[in-house]
């Protein structure tokens, strides 16, 4: 195992070998599952797993390149069945002093189109490793969970031709016919 291997959740910067890399593995256990599922409306949580290299990138700026993966089950948006779902996602930050993040300028009533780096973040005394991993593992969850089993529903209500206003249902009309369709 290299010396430079970190295995706290809190990381120095100041501690950081700026001429080798600094490899980094995380790991959650059952007391952070918990909290971690509770936040994210998760069923349940497996171990994360979070590894990688944090390097230097220039002068003052730190590049955190990872992978992080767990397994999750959460609750299908059909049924409310529990879905199992494999995550592995690509990790990178690369961390520069907050003085050289551009602010946002106003736009004045103009649109501007702006391509914004997502990867930068504001270089701090400390890294917070089970925070990020936490955001990782917040933006790659599904959105609606689905169980492999579960037909789409698919429902017309009203008329196919809805030219005269005469042929339009009125919404209550077709809500009890929605109704009528999921009995």
């Amino acid at each position: 195992m290299p010396k430079s291997e970190i295995f706290d959740k809190i990381i120095k910067i100041s501690d950081l070998s700026t001429v080798n890399g600094n490899s980094f593995r995380w790991q959650s256990n059952v007391a952070s599952n918990s909290k971690i599922a509770e936040q994210l409306d998760l069923i349940s949580l497996g171990k994360i797993d979070f590894r990688g290299k944090i390097s230097t990138h220039g002068k003052n700026k730190w590049l955190l390149s990872g992978k992080l993966g767990a397994s999750v089950v959460q609750k299908c948006v059909v049924t409310q069945e529990a879905v199992k779902c494999r995550l592995d996602e690509n990790v990178k930050r690369v961390y520069v002093p907050t003085t050289e993040i551009s602010p946002l300028e106003k736009d004045e009533g103009l649109d501007v189109n702006m391509e914004l780096d997502e990867t930068l973040e504001p270089l701090t005394d400390t890294l917070d490793l089970s925070l990020l991993a936490l955001e990782t593992l917040a933006l790659a969850l599904p959105d609606y969970p689905r169980s492999n089993d579960t037909d789409y529903l698919s429902v017309s209500v009203g008329d196919a031709s809805l030219d005269d206003i005469e042929n339009e249902q009125n919404p209550f009309a077709i809500l009890s016919t929605l109704k009528e369709k999921l009995k």
